[in-house]
Formats: structure tokens, sequence, C-alpha cells
């Protein structure tokens, strides 16, 4: 991911739910899940930045019931580009 991407585990002014049947938190379970090749869209391998960014903003409003709303800040400038493959 770009260093200047920004990948937020929930709004300013909510918390960021953790489950232990989960093993951590509803936004890194999403990550690994997305990661994982979960995030793959359209029979394609590859997992973009904004794949990812909607796997995990409909994964964690999913595991939480709609309580906690992940924020993703990239530059205007900044084209999508793939960060991992599908195996």
């Amino acid at each position: 991911v770009c260093s200047s991407d920004l990948f937020a585990s929930s709004t300013g002014n909510q918390y960021s739910y953790e489950d232990a049947k989960w093993n951590n938190g509803a936004f890194t379970k999403a990550v690994i899940e997305g990661l994982g090749g979960k995030a793959a869209m359209g029979g394609t391998p590859r997992i973009t930045v904004n794949m990812l960014d909607l796997y995990i903003s409909e994964r964690v409003k999913e595991l939480t019931g709609g309580k906690q709303t992940p924020t993703t800040t990239k530059p205007a400038n900044v084209p999508d580009f793939p960060v991992a493959l599908k195996k």
C-alpha cells in the first residue's frame, strides 16, 4: 500500500470491536481475509487497493452489525494498484 494511503479500523467516534472467536479485531480479521483472497473480484487473482478497501468496509460492517465503520484515505492522484494475488 502506498505510504500516503491510510486504512483506519473505525471513525473517530466509534469503538473498534474485538471478539475472542476472531482472535483479533473485526478490522484485522477483514484485512487478513481480504489479502487471503476474499477481496479478489471479477475472476481476477489480483487484489487491488480499491478491492481491499471495499471488502474491508463491507466485512467489518457485517461482523459488527454496522457498529464499526472502517475508513480509508487515498490521494486522488494515486491510481488503483495490486497489493496481493489470490492463491
